[in-house]
C-alpha cells in the first residue's frame, strides 16, 4: 500500500504550439468530443506555469471510457518535439485497427508506420500537428486496456 490511495487515472495534458491547428486533428481526425474550452490567466495559472503573468487557452476533449485530454496553448511549455524525441506518447484504443489506419490515411493523416504487432498487441502511430506521436492500439479478445490484457 502506498502513502496515498489513487482512485483512477484522470487526464493527460498536451502542450501545443497552435491550438487552432491541433484541435481539428484531435476532434475531427480522431473523433474526440470537446468537453470545454477556457482562457487561462491569473493567479491560478501563475501557480502552475512559468513565467508569472503567462496566459493561454485550454480545450478539454473526452476520450470514450471516461478519460480526457487537455490541449494547452501558452504558459511555459510548447508542444515542440526537439531532436526527434517525444515530449510524451499516449495511446488510444480502437476496435478495428486496420479500419482506423485506412480512415486516417484517407483523411491525409500520415501514419508513422503501418499496423504492426508487438507482444500480442497490434498498433500504429500517427503524429499530431506538433509532431507528437499518438499510438492507436487494438487489444485482442475482450481486453480494453493494458491491465485487462495482462490479466490484472
Amino acid at each position: 500500500m502506498g502513502l496515498i490511495s489513487v482512485r483512477n487515472f484522470s487526464h493527460v495534458s498536451a502542450y501545443v504550439t497552435n491550438l487552432e491547428r491541433s484541435l481539428p486533428f484531435y476532434r475531427d481526425a480522431l473523433g474526440l468530443e470537446v468537453l470545454f474550452e477556457t482562457e487561462l490567466a491569473g493567479p491560478g495559472l501563475d501557480a502552475v506555469t512559468q513565467p508569472k503573468g503567462a496566459s493561454g487557452r485550454m480545450v478539454g476533449l473526452q476520450v470514450p471510457g471516461g478519460m480526457s485530454i487537455e490541449l494547452i496553448q501558452g504558459g511555459r511549455r510548447t508542444g515542440n518535439v526537439e531532436a526527434g524525441h517525444d515530449t510524451m506518447i499516449f495511446s488510444l484504443c480502437v476496435d478495428d485497427l486496420d479500419a482506423a489506419h485506412e480512415s486516417l490515411t484517407q483523411a491525409g493523416v500520415e501514419a508513422v508506420q503501418p499496423p504492426t504487432e508487438i507482444a500480442g498487441l497490434r498498433m500504429f502511430f500517427v503524429r499530431d500537428p506538433d509532431g507528437r506521436r499518438i499510438e492507436l492500439i487494438e487489444f485482442p479478445g475482450q481486453a480494453t486496456c493494458v491491465s485487462e490484457f495482462h490479466g490484472a
